[in-house]
């Protein structure tokens, strides 16, 4: 997930890390004791009497119910717009966000990157009042209304975003519309921008995380069209017209979904909404047909199940596990949702406490999923010293395969699922987390009902099915591992594995599933 404002980057969050323990520090390292000085013997203690012991912590209260703010879902006009509103009676501020279905998905063949940088350029320069606006000049217009506008790219929706005060929800909402109806796509923009993913894309070819997820993101789905990862080629060779074609074809309103949070109800956002986007009509041409979503077989890798990747001059080396994980849509998604939090989603999660807790091997291990409407990937990694890489990537392997066998207790559960209603709750709390949340389900076709039965279907989960479900899905044959650093420090003392596959990091080839040409 990529969130970006004029100023630059906020968040790279597609690979957003699931609790407290994520870290791209160094591994730990012990320190020296330091040594004594000499001269004159260290003053002596002062005899104090020794402190009461503290009074027992009270036992913990009931669980309080989680409340979902209500939510109105409708088609508005003829034009196929949707309108959706979370009312929050009392909130001062209020977010809005204008959303379309495209992304990387819709990205035209050997463009990859295309829709990235369209999302960009939204922001770069438009027409707003039959004059064109740069983007220094956009983004004096955001902050002139309290506010800033935030870009968010996922796999299959762009999403323009604001938070003002309640008041300013109209020209926060008429400033997007331009934005997104109105582009200038500007071919000086599209060169700056083209410019600056290619600079970022070969930092992350140095960088052994980012690119252990990259390798891993290419190999795990195969030939699968799942798998294409943005390239500085790709990007290159994106034109002008490739962008505007995109825009052209997939943003029309009938692709379009206006979501208001805040301090406004159905009829006070059709009120607001009407005299910005009711002009806006559908033009002659039929609806586009999406790309076909690929079907929920599981990814079928064509490479071995271990990648070694050499990078000389990484600092630490990468640890990546990944296996195949449900769509949400699947009857145990939110079992398996469980299971990933037992896993790698929090300090106490059984991968951070083998790898960093038990044997200070790591400053964390941080676990997500890469979630597709039909399927999806989980992913769980670490950095660490060279020297521990080949031991951290076997204790990550017997965790993640170990759950199977190994019985998770009430308590684990209960810790993992307070956590999981915890962030879910949090999220809510706020307008722009209900704003982004609601996105997410619509790019992905959840039903509009998913978020108030979604604590009650974690509340349902049994230790029992978080096992089989690791039993079911988790297995050896599925599982895939890369490990990125500079190989001969990392296997110095011991061999590779048996069928690992060796490669060269200068020598990858990202755009094809066997990374070589």
């Amino acid at each position: 997930m990529k969130r970006r404002t004029f100023g630059g980057w906020l968040v790279r969050g597609g690979a957003v890390a699931l609790g407290s323990a994520a870290s791209g520090c160094a591994a730990p390292v012990a320190r020296p004791r330091p040594t004594a000085a000499a001269g004159p013997p260290a003053t002596r203690a002062i005899d104090r009497p020794a402190a009461p012991p503290p009074p027992p912590l009270p036992e913990p209260g009931p669980a309080l119910s989680l409340q979902v703010p209500a939510r109105f879902e409708e088609v508005a006009g003829d034009n196929g717009l949707t309108l959706i509103v979370s009312p929050r009676p009392g909130l001062p501020l209020a977010s809005v966000a204008l959303l379309v279905r495209c992304g990387p998905a819709f990205d035209p063949p050997g463009r990859r990157g295309c829709a990235e940088l369209l999302a960009q350029l939204l922001t770069r320069g438009a027409l707003r009042h039959g004059r064109a606006v740069d983007g220094v000049g956009l983004s004096r217009q955001a902050e002139a209304l309290g506010g800033a506008v935030s870009v968010r790219v996922e796999e299959r929706l762009i999403a323009l975003e604001m938070t003002v005060l309640t008041p300013r929800i109209p020209a926060a909402l008429a400033l997007l519309a331009d934005l997104l109806r109105h582009p200038l796509l500007a071919a000086a923009d599209l060169q700056s921008v083209r410019s600056q993913m290619r600079d970022a894309l070969a930092l992350r070819r140095q960088d052994p995380a980012a690119l252990a997820a990259m390798v891993a993101h290419r190999t795990a789905w195969g030939p699968d069209a799942r798998g294409e990862v943005t390239t500085a080629d790709s990007v290159m060779a994106v034109r002008r017209e490739d962008v505007v074609a995109l825009h052209r074809r997939w943003v029309r309103p009938d692709r379009v979904a206006v979501v208001l949070a805040g301090d406004i109800d159905l009829a006070g956002a059709r009120a607001v909404v009407g005299p910005v986007l009711e002009d806006w009509r559908l033009g002659t041409e039929p609806p586009p047909a999406e790309p076909r979503e690929a079907p929920s077989e599981a990814p079928a890798p064509v490479l071995a199940p271990t990648l070694l990747v050499h990078l000389p001059a990484a600092a630490q080396s990468s640890v990546l596990l990944c296996t195949p994980f449900v769509g949400t849509e699947a009857p145990d998604h939110a079992i398996g949702t469980l299971a990933v939090a037992v896993m790698g989603a929090g300090y106490s999660a059984r991968l951070n406490q083998e790898v960093r807790i038990r044997r200070g091997l790591s400053y964390g291990v941080s676990g997500r999923v890469e979630q597709q409407r039909l399927t999806g990937l989980f992913i769980a990694a670490a950095q660490t010293g060279h020297v521990h890489a080949a031991a951290v990537a076997a204790l990550m392997q017997r965790q993640l395969l170990g759950l199977a066998q190994q019985p998770v207790t009430p308590a684990e559960l209960a810790a993992r699922r307070a956590a999981l209603i915890g962030e879910f709750a949090r999220q809510l709390d706020t307008t722009s987390g209900m704003v982004a949340r609601i996105g997410d389900d619509w790019a992905l076709g959840v039903a509009s009902g998913h978020l108030a039965r979604w604590s009650q279907r974690l509340e349902a989960v049994t230790p029992v099915q978080v096992q089989a479900f690791a039993r079911r899905h988790w297995t050896p044959e599925r599982l895939r591992t890369v490990i990125v650093g500079p190989l001969d420090r990392v296997f110095a003392a011991t061999a590779p594995p048996p069928g690992a596959v060796r490669l060269e990091a200068s020598a990858l080839v990202l755009d094809s599933p066997t990374l070589r040409r």
